[in-house]
């Protein structure tokens, strides 16, 4: 194959993808993700990166029935310092300060109060 032919094809080849891309752009599935894309790079972490084996706060909440039967309250919650999820759990259970809640809770819940 000549250089000339090489060009001619390679060419050919550029037009075709260019065509293919303003297609693509122009599908409404093509619009969709780009639109994703662009607000997905708009979103910022605030506050500094926390990593996975650093202490960082966890929220423990309790239903009421866990702790007495026939209570008024929605239940509890405490915010402790801990790396994991389980050790979340344990320092909650030395904890004796636990806000009140006016909300129901149905069953135990640990998270991270800023996720990552």
């Amino acid at each position: 194959m000549s250089k000339k032919n090489k060009n001619e094809k390679t060419q050919r080849q550029l037009e075709i993808d260019q065509l293919d891309e303003m297609l693509w752009r122009s599908s409404p599935l093509g619009k969709f993700l780009s639109s994703i894309k662009r607000k997905a790079s708009k979103v910022s972490r605030s506050g500094a990166v926390t990593y996975k084996n650093e202490k960082r706060s966890w929220v423990v909440r309790i239903p009421s029935a866990f702790v007495f039967t026939g209570a008024k309250t929605g239940g509890f919650q405490t915010i402790v310092m801990a790396e994991t999820r389980d050790q979340a759990w344990e320092e909650a259970s030395k904890c004796d300060e636990w806000e009140i809640l006016d909300f129901f809770i149905s069953h135990m819940k640990v998270f991270p109060k800023e996720p990552l």
